[in-house]
C-alpha cells in the first residue's frame, strides 16, 4: 500500500517536471517568435569570439 503510494506521487512529480519543461520551452519559443517579428534583424549581428586569438 505505501510503496504503490510512493510510485503514485514520484510519476506525479516526474509528470509535473515535463509539464513544466514542455510549458518553459513553448513560452521561450514563443517569446523568439515574438522578437523576431518585432526586430528581423535580431541575433544577425554576429558574435564575438569567445577568446581571443594569439
Amino acid at each position: 500500500m505505501v510503496r504503490s503510494r510512493n510510485v503514485a506521487l514520484g510519476v506525479a512529480l516526474i509528470a509535473l517536471a515535463i509539464l513544466f519543461y514542455a510549458v518553459t520551452v513553448v513560452r521561450m519559443r514563443q517569446t523568439e517568435d515574438q522578437r523576431h517579428l518585432n526586430d528581423p534583424k535580431a541575433h544577425s549581428a554576429p558574435a564575438a569570439p569567445a577568446s581571443p586569438t594569439p
